[in-house]
């Protein structure tokens, strides 16, 4: 299991809501270029993408405050 690859999928995607939106709409394409295994790939899908989105939001709005708080 390649931890460094998972966080870097989770990463692009807090931070690219390209990248979030093709990893909810089409995960297949949007992880093809990542070195993942099979139960890799199959984590990554059951991410929740309202749980995300919110996560997000939440951050947008301490960095915009100028207070990150995690």
């Amino acid at each position: 299991m390649s931890k460094e690859v998972v966080q870097m999928v989770i990463g692009r995607a807090v931070t690219e809501p390209a990248f979030r939106k093709q990893l909810f709409t089409n995960p297949e394409r949007a992880l093809k270029n990542y070195d993942l295994t099979q139960e890799e790939i199959a984590a990554l899908k059951t991410i929740n993408a309202e749980h995300l989105e919110n996560f997000v939001g939440g951050l947008d709005e301490r960095i915009s405050k100028g207070k990150i708080v995690l």
